[in-house]
């Protein structure tokens, strides 16, 4: 009885890991580049990548790793998890939140008709410590494309305080499009 517990237990909230190097793979087959939008305090910039293997896709999608915080066992029952529809769409979204002191306050993911047909992801994603403070708002956007869900487009909003230092805010966003 206790090992299958365990074994329940043991299984993910979410497969994060699994999601981005699917993308990350999907992203490298397909020939993909991203044109990154980025407004840091006064100063914005364009730029075109397209990252040539699936190590530099990881790379790339690898500040929404942090999402992956509410698998930790140690995290695992500090989130309420619910199933609701979203009043602004068709879609369902399947909520992870906690009032806890945990950098990752809330996972929302959106899907169509079954969890395997995902729309979008968004967390809010908070680090403090004596130095700094940093909170940002991590979004990932997916369309149906060849029977697959593939990364279309992410955001990350957020700013970051330093002791003794001014705020900065900044506005990531990045748009990706597939060269075959």
């Amino acid at each position: 009885m206790a090992c299958g517990q365990e074994k329940k237990r043991a299984q993910p909230q979410y497969y994060f890991d699994s999601l981005l190097r699917r993308q990350a793979l999907y992203l490298t087959k397909h020939e993909a580049s991203v044109n990154k939008v980025t407004a840091m305090g006064k100063q914005d910039s364009r730029v075109t990548l397209k990252p040539g293997d699936t190590t530099a896709w990881k790379k790339e999608l690898e500040i929404f790793q942090v999402i992956d915080a509410i698998n930790k066992p140690i995290n695992r029952d500090s989130y309420k998890i619910e199933m609701k529809s979203d009043g602004r769409s068709n879609l369902m979204i399947r909520s992870f939140s906690t009032s806890e002191n945990l950098p990752v306050k809330y996972v929302n993911i959106y899907f169509k008709n079954t969890s395997d047909r995902i729309r979008k992801i968004e967390a809010s994603y908070t680090e403090s410590n004596a130095l700094y403070h940093s909170s940002r708002i991590l979004t990932m956007v997916f369309e149906p494309i060849r029977d697959s869900a593939v990364l279309t487009s992410y955001s990350i909003v957020g700013g970051q305080k330093m002791v003794m230092d001014d705020s900065v805010n900044y506005d990531i966003k990045g748009y990706l499009t597939l060269g075959n």
